[in-house]
């Protein structure tokens, strides 16, 4: 599934297109056209925006893991960040497609949606109608707010994070370039979709970084059970520490939603902290 998640574009652009016979630089509809929104990366007409965050990341994250309640089966979970949200039907439609795609290109998989639900801040479960109802909307302010107060935490990675650091993929974990990672994608995606900037000190939350200290850990660069792609493998496993300062916490919490590195979008880097 990691793999077929990355030809979603794809099938979002089939769900949302109106004017197939035209390219998009030439569409009359582009301005409104909901591919282009989620998928063109649009730079912000605001200069200082643009020089605090440069290109925009998508405004997505795909979550995916082998179902705790059946091992056959695979949750797959779909973030949407701020104002894309009005476009949660054509998502939904988009993944229906790729889900469809499955069955047709591979029919020796019985492949079939089991249910629809939407999360709230305690990954309950909430089952959707058809019309996608009761849609759950969490806000990024309640998750910086409510997160648990600790120095210390336990950072569990679920599928490979591909962290870079120097324009390389990192072999070993380093929580210094995994928090200003994690602050980075967490501001940019908030200034270009959530309309204003995160109010933290981010100067003096990664300095810091480099005095939290590694208690107990065991996570590896690591290939996957389910890819033999080089370029999937990353950190893999879990690690405890301690010494975090203020704000460290409820900006990690908030990022857990949206993965970590290379990738993130289609579900590699993704990890939950447990506090301790």
């Amino acid at each position: 599934m990691h793999n077929a998640v990355r030809n979603f574009e794809k099938y979002f652009k089939d769900e949302c297109c109106l004017r197939s016979d035209v390219s998009c630089q030439a569409c009359s509809d582009q301005a409104e056209c909901p591919y282009r929104i989620v998928f063109g990366q649009i730079l912000s007409t605001d200069p200082e925006v643009v020089r605090k965050h440069q290109k925009p990341p998508l405004p997505f994250v795909f979550k995916i893991s082998v179902s705790n309640e059946n091992t056959s089966g695979v949750d797959v979970g779909i973030v949407i960040v701020g104002d894309v949200l009005c476009y949660v039907s054509t998502f939904h439609n988009a993944f229906m497609r790729l889900v469809t795609s499955l069955k047709t290109e591979h029919v020796s998989l019985e492949v079939d949606v089991a249910g629809k639900w939407c999360l709230d801040y305690h990954d309950s479960r909430h089952e959707l109608d058809t019309a996608l109802q009761p849609l759950i909307i969490l806000s990024s302010r309640e998750i910086l707010l409510n997160s648990p107060v600790s120095d210390t935490i336990r950072i569990i990675f679920e599928t490979p994070a591909r962290l870079l650091s120097g324009g390389s993929v990192m072999h070993s974990m380093d929580f210094g370039v995994f928090i200003r990672a994690q602050m980075r994608r967490c501001s940019s995606l908030f200034a270009y979709y959530g309309g204003g900037e995160l109010e933290m000190n981010y100067g003096a939350m990664s300095d810091s970084a480099e005095r939290v200290v590694l208690v107990d850990g065991n996570i590896r660069y690591s290939m996957p059970q389910w890819s033999k792609r080089t370029n999937q493998a990353g950190l893999l496993g879990a690690a405890e520490f301690s010494g975090l300062t203020d704000g460290m916490l409820p900006l990690l919490s908030l990022g857990s939603y949206f993965n970590a590195g290379k990738g993130a979008v289609y579900g590699l880097g993704m990890h939950r902290l447990e506090s301790v």
